[in-house]
């Protein structure tokens, strides 16, 4: 194993000389280099996800920046809105691609952009596929003749070519699965322009019974919506399954949410209601969603959903009322124990949000009623003030001003059940068409009820205050430098730490350039924060020890052809405490994409080795996935991964999918716990996926 680890790494620092051969050539004038849209949208995603330290489901980004690859933006007629799609550009960017249009007229050429302040040659390159530049204005929305519209149908199949103990009928021990080892996916879509789309979603997670009598329907989730847009005063009408958010996230905020990043952190783009096009099961609204312009300038959302949510149910009270301990959001139902907690709890969700536009003005109020029909029965944690309530009445207001070339942000909300606040306020400063800095402070109280939140936070929508100060350069021609610093204290306990506590985080990001094709990517996070002394022996109180992390990450990529593009990638990760030794792990990837100019086959490659010495030294990396689909897997104990991922279009209306992903583990001999211990040390996944559009 060492000694593969040592060819990599000989074979690694040639194509780093090459590289840097190649970037020391003569410097040229710019050019936009063919972009690989399946490596971008998973270069995007891991720029986004690389600080969020929460598991997120990142299957809707996925589609949603495929989508725009298949049918691009016409800058030229986009509205706000449209652009906030754009999810990898700051609000700087946006403002200053909106402001140039508006004032300089149609936009001819992506080449145009390179002159736009705060953009420099990655950042265009990385919207050359989602953007188009067409001169005749938005033609007016089709009458609702469903026979024009559009369908996708995608089937896809999932399998771990080991078998884990659960599924053998001969397992004793406790949480045998019940179903095969398989896991099925379909997602059926109609689209009727922008007017109307109708979507369901059906899963079947590996271990879980499929069309045996245990579920009504035959398999365990199962969703779907109707969404009408724009019709008459109506902006979104969505009846089935939705997201909504409002505000900064503080007052309601169901779906995705991004926290801290590499690009320059700034508000939330609040999105109002949406679909809920994707297999996650947990936190997202089930009923009707209603978005009206009663003006122009004044906009009125009204939403409401009732489902039965996942509930670990403890007993009955005298009073006849349910309780339950807690409340899982993994969405699994493959054992007996998991299925008692299958939508066991109704929860009922009411709100309504009321926005005012004037200008580059926005101002929103936001009311929200949330409430499980049960009681909490548990004893609180020595950290916990109060058991979570299971009524939430909430109300806040948010505004979002910009002011020349600057721009406010905020959001105050009030938990009325306990009269616990929290609010964030921000401003993003334009020094000049080079230099950007934003400035983000919150105050979290140590109750505030975080169900259905997303505020900007190290951890979670409460017990937390901090200042984030964010900054963006473009000091020269192909070269864009970000930083962050943020500050935060925890005024009481919380999981883990047992006093209250304070934390800093500092990250420095670069990408360069270099010509010839070859761009290059730095990153260098250190985080410090306080934890509970693991192991400690001393009675009636936890000590508690400071943690630092310090985390690294190189990549170059180099577009050899239009066919070829290699990407390699170095990650280190070094972990101490005052009561543990530093420990540092590292790893190393090469991928190769290759698409074929004869045949329609696209294939992505990826070859891998790491060396961590525990747990705290994981390394998570992003992995090239099949549409609705993503992989963050993680890289710890000593090992090699790989994984081939083919995609084939023989017909303009269909396109197949197929993924092998394996992971060695050098020193195990078996992997897992209970009912997923695998006997060896290897770990095996094979994805098939078929995709019809008609």
């Amino acid at each position: 194993m060492c000694g593969a680890m040592h060819r990599l790494i000989f074979v690694w620092g040639l194509l780093l000389m090459a590289l840097s051969t190649a970037a020391q050539s003569p410097v040229t004038p710019p050019s936009l280099e063919p972009t690989d849209v399946q490596q971008l949208i998973a270069d995007i995603i891991e720029d986004l996800s690389a600080q969020d330290e929460s598991e997120q489901d990142y299957s809707d980004l996925t589609e949603q920046l495929h989508a725009l690859a298949e049918h691009p933006i016409n800058l030229n007629t986009a509205t706000p809105e449209q652009l906030r799609a754009l999810v990898f550009l700051n609000d700087f960017q946006m403002a200053s691609l909106q402001q140039y249009r508006d004032s300089l007229g149609p936009v001819y050429s992506i080449y145009e952009l390179l002159c736009l302040p705060g953009f420099n040659q990655l950042d265009v390159q990385r919207l050359m596929p989602f953007l188009r530049f067409d001169e005749q204005a938005a033609q007016a929305a089709p009458r609702l003749k469903l026979r024009k519209g559009r369908s996708q149908l995608a089937l896809r199949f999932r399998t771990q070519l080991e078998t884990p103990a659960g599924y053998s009928p001969d397992y004793t021990g406790s949480g045998r699965y019940l179903g095969n080892k398989h896991a099925y996916f379909l997602r059926y879509s109609y689209q009727l322009g922008q007017k109307l789309q109708l979507g369901l979603v059906a899963e079947k997670d590996a271990g879980e019974p499929i069309f045996d009598g245990t579920f009504k329907t035959g398999i365990d989730y199962l969703s779907g919506y109707v969404a009408l847009n724009d019709y008459k005063r109506i902006n979104k009408l969505i009846i089935g399954a939705f997201d909504a958010g409002f505000g900064q996230g503080l007052t309601f905020w169901s779906g995705l949410a991004f926290g801290k990043s590499g690009t320059l952190g700034g508000s939330k783009r609040s999105f109002g209601i949406k679909p809920h096009a994707s297999a996650y099961e947990a936190q997202y609204l089930q009923g009707v969603g209603l978005s009206v312009n009663f003006t122009k300038k004044l906009e009125f959302t009204l939403f409401g959903s009732y489902r039965r949510v996942d509930a670990r149910l403890a007993d009955t009270l005298d009073s006849g009322e349910l309780a339950f301990t807690s409340l899982p959001e993994t969405g699994y139902h493959r054992t007996l124990s998991e299925l008692a907690n299958r939508s066991a709890m109704p929860e009922l969700v009411a709100g309504g949000n009321l926005r005012y536009s004037l200008g580059n003005a926005r101002l929103g109020l936001t009311f929200v009623h949330q409430q499980i029909s049960g009681s909490f029965d548990k004893t609180p944690a020595v950290y916990e003030l109060r058991v979570q309530p299971t009524e939430k009445t909430a109300l806040g207001v948010d505004f979002n001003v910009g002011v020349k070339q600057h721009r406010f942000f905020g959001e105050a909300a009030v938990d009325c059940n306990g009269g616990n606040l929290a609010a964030v306020l921000g401003g993003m400063f334009n020094l000049s068409s080079t230099v950007q800095v934003s400035l983000i402070g919150r105050s979290y109280s140590s109750s505030f009820n975080t169900r259905y939140t997303a505020g900007f936070a190290e951890g979670s929508t409460a017990n937390e205050q901090g200042v984030y100060i964010g900054l963006s350069l473009l000091p020269a021609r192909g070269w864009k430098l970000s930083a962050y610093a943020d500050l935060f204290r925890f005024p009481w306990m919380r999981y883990g730490i047992y006093s209250p506590s304070f934390g800093r985080d500092f990250l420095l990001y670069s990408e360069h350039v270099l010509g010839g094709g070859v761009s290059a990517q730095v990153r260098w996070r250190y985080k410090q924060k306080a934890v509970n002394q693991s192991g400690s022996t001393v009675v009636g109180a936890t000590p508690v020890v400071q943690q630092t992390t310090n985390s690294g990450r190189l990549q170059l990529t180099c577009a050899v052809s239009r066919s070829l593009t290699l990407k390699s990638g170095f990650y280190a990760n070094i972990y101490a405490t005052d009561s543990i030794a530093r420990e540092a792990g590292f790893a190393l990837t090469q991928d190769v994409a290759y698409r074929f100019s004869r045949v329609p086959l696209q294939i992505n490659f990826r070859f891998a080795v790491f060396d961590t010495p525990s747990w705290n030294t994981r390394v998570y990396s992003y992995e090239n996935d099949m549409l609705y689909s993503f992989s963050v897997p993680s890289y710890y104990s000593r090992g090699a991964r790989t994984f081939v991922l083919l995609r084939y279009s023989p017909l303009r209306m269909l396109d197949v999918y197929m993924r092998f992903a394996q992971t060695y583990f050098g020193q195990e001999e078996q992997l897992g716990t209970g009912a997923d211990k695998l006997q060896g040390n290897t770990r095996s996944e094979l994805k098939m996926m078929l995709r019809l559009r008609f």
